[in-house]
């Protein structure tokens, strides 16, 4: 690998754009040595020579809320770590698309023919999602994997017949991402129906790096642990009421004072805070908020509708939908002020609804709603 030390390889595409945390979670982890660090601590490896890390990226991204946080190629292995404040099912359609173009990429970069009789060797991939949102993974686990192959229509319905063995159980420990089971070469050269399983899959490793999970993972990085404790300060003051300028400038301080991330954010505090500021779109956030929750509440109104009849049914989905908003920027740490201003709401119905989501965390939409029609 010594040729290709001290490049980085850029391909320039079409995909999306994050919320705050991200920009910052990869400043942080832009640097070879720290990100090296991220990887000893996924793989338990030891590598020491950051200069073998090869930075693979992705330039001008934007599709359908995408963007790449970090690409690299290190001993054979082509990584994406992407940092999610919001979990999302998709994630593996992103990744087949974005390893689709990385691989195409790495292909011309090589003059690889894919076209001769001699088998190519190809980076070995892998997807992992960093995630710190409010809301906890599926049974408050440390690890989940998300996988393509739940996006697949089933096979039944395309009139094939099935006997697809079900999915080995997600590990939910602190699992390393290196302990990945390859079936051997003759169980895969065994027929099996058509319809047994899909020629494609991806597969999304999400570990929660809030404070207080996968902790063993934290031990082994100090800087993620770091980060960790940085966004915690942060989110904990903004959701008791604290300005996020006012909130973000107090954290960095505070970390700097207890030796957090201290080089990283003695250096760049002004841009830690702008990007904090500067990269949280609210407007676009408060777009997509009434879009999908609209779309969730109509889903909802119109089961009620069924048995209560279609005129109720959807006046149920339209404050369905207005109690998912309120309900979503509660678990974004958003002030209730800020949140009444910015959907034109009555203060002391969103007042109410946060006093609920306080008192109630694991609410759903429906919760709060039976709740509120109760009294």
């Amino acid at each position: 690998m010594g040729k290709n030390k001290g490049k980085r390889s850029h391909t320039k595409h079409v995909f999306v754009q994050k919320k705050y945390r991200d920009a910052l979670f990869r400043r942080i982890f832009n640097e070879k040595p720290v990100l090296l660090e991220l990887y000893n601590a996924l793989n338990q490896t030891d590598y020491d020579d950051a200069d073998e890390l090869i930075f693979y990226t992705i330039d001008d991204v934007i599709y359908l809320g995408y963007k790449n946080d970090v690409s690299f190629i290190v001993r054979g292995t082509l990584n994406l770590y992407e940092h999610q404040s919001t979990l999302n099912p998709n994630m593996p359609i992103r990744g087949l698309i974005y390893f689709g173009k990385q691989y195409e990429s790495y292909i011309k970069q090589n003059n690889l023919n894919i076209y001769g009789k001699k088998l190519l060797s190809l980076p070995f991939p892998q997807f992992v999602i960093f995630y710190n949102g409010v809301e906890p993974l599926e049974d408050n686990k440390d690890y989940i994997e998300l996988h393509l192959s739940d996006a697949f229509i089933c096979a039944e319905s395309n009139h094939l017949t099935t006997n697809a063995a079900p999915r080995q159980p997600v590990v939910t420990t602190d699992m390393p991402v290196s302990d990945i089971d390859v079936p051997d070469s003759a169980a895969q050269n065994t027929s099996s129906p058509i319809s047994t399983r899909p020629c494609l899959e991806c597969t999304a490793r999400v570990y929660n790096i809030n404070y207080g999970h996968n902790q063993e993972l934290m031990a082994r990085c100090r800087t993620l642990e770091d980060y960790s404790i940085l966004i915690g300060r942060i989110s904990s003051s903004v959701r008791n009421g604290i300005p996020l300028e006012q909130a973000a400038d107090a954290a960095v301080q505070e970390c700097i004072r207890d030796g957090i991330l201290q080089d990283f954010l003695t250096k760049h505090r002004s841009e830690v805070v702008g990007m904090l500021l500067e990269e949280f779109d609210m407007d676009e956030y408060i777009k997509m908020e009434r879009r999908d929750s609209y779309e969730d509440g109509h889903e909802d109104g119109l089961a009620m509708g069924l048995a209560e009849g279609l005129a109720e049914g959807l006046a149920e989905g339209k404050r369905l939908e207005q109690l998912h908003v309120v309900h979503n920027m509660f678990q974004k740490s958003i002030p209730a002020e800020n949140c009444a201003d910015l959907l034109n709401e009555n203060t002391d119905f969103v007042n109410k609804i946060y006093s609920l989501c306080h008192a109630h965390p694991d609410w759903s939409d429906e919760d709060l709603y039976n709740s509120l029609k109760e009294n």
